[in-house]
């Protein structure tokens, strides 16, 4: 598929987006400004761009507890979304959830897990929903390698594809489950546990922007037009460790290098370049969501934390 250059400068925008918001947060995290941990995304952009941004206004989202990412790619306001990951009453949630549970109800976001594979479940009530209503929809459900080893999963795979359930689940892949390599815990690729429940499964580059979303449109309107889920693989790798303050020394320095080689923002910029796009019109989206990004910094840093109400101890 060949992106036009308003979809492309669009793919680059919301790429550097969740990059320069997941560096924010970072910093607001080892700066004690936000109150626990939080998990980021920084080096799988591409996967989340290039899925949710497949969706229409009337699919749905399922996040998942490094959910940031997939969230602006849908839309969600950069102010709300860091207000709320630093407990501010601006906030998505008013500030009461947090990072890992916030949810969007303007843009269909359903709400972030903050246990593994709890999405599973609800995404077989949403699908049911949608099925019922006859609706011509689909939610993407959102989950890292690590949760293809739940019960949870396979019992959902069993349901969606007995009930024929239009749920597009997407599992970004960063190779480890926090501290282990997917390897040591399993001896099955992804996409080939949904295979064994009769699913449409495809595996694709998660760091390439355009193979991501050209894969995901074709495999949206095949739930959409068949009513049965599918499953999508993106391989990607997560630059951070499993959350802002896990340093611990379990992937080799050059494993991380190596992909760090494979930035998916850096390579579709060189990409923009070949298409003969000006340098300006680059840096003038770069300078953009610079000023997003302090914009929602300000705007959370100034918002005033939530009240506390005595009456509901009672």
């Amino acid at each position: 598929m060949k992106l036009s250059k308003e979809k492309s400068l669009e793919f680059y925008e919301k790429m550097l987006l969740i990059r320069q918001f997941e560096r924010k947060v970072y910093e607001f995290a080892v700066t004690a400004v936000v109150r626990g941990s939080v998990h980021l995304c920084i080096g799988e952009e591409a996967a989340a761009v290039g899925t949710v941004m497949s969706m229409e206004k009337s699919d749905y989202l399922l996040p998942t507890h490094r959910g940031h990412g997939q969230a602006l790619a849908g839309g969600t306001d950069p102010k709300k979304l860091l207000a709320e990951i630093i407990g501010k009453e601006t906030g998505l949630c008013k500030g009461r959830v947090g990072s890992m549970h916030f949810f969007d109800r303007e843009n269909n976001n359903l709400g972030a897990q903050g246990i593994v594979g709890a999405q599973f479940p609800i995404a077989l009530g949403v699908g049911k929903a949608i099925k019922n209503k006859k609706i011509k929809s689909c939610v993407l459900c959102f989950f890292g390698d690590g949760a293809s080893n739940q019960g949870f999963f396979y019992e959902s795979l069993n349901i969606a594809s007995l009930w024929d359930l239009p749920i597009f689940f997407v599992c970004v892949n960063n190779l480890y489950g926090m501290g282990t390599h997917y390897k040591k815990t399993s001896k099955v690729g992804v996409t080939k546990k949904a295979e064994l429940f009769g699913i449409k499964t495809k595996a694709v580059d998660g760091n390439d922007v355009e193979e991501v979303y050209s894969n995901s449109q074709d495999l949206i309107k095949y739930v959409k037009n068949n009513s049965k889920p599918v499953l999508l693989e993106c391989k990607t790798y997560r630059w951070l460790g499993h959350s802002a303050f896990d340093n611990r020394p379990y992937r080799p320095k050059e494993e991380i290098a190596s992909w760090k080689k494979l930035d998916p923002i850096e390579r579709f910029k060189t990409k923009l370049l070949d298409m003969k796009i000006k340098k300006e019109e680059i840096e003038e989206i770069e300078n953009n969501v610079g000023k997003i990004i302090a914009e929602a910094a300000d705007f959370a840093l100034k918002s005033s934390y939530p009240e506390f109400d005595e009456s509901i101890m009672q």
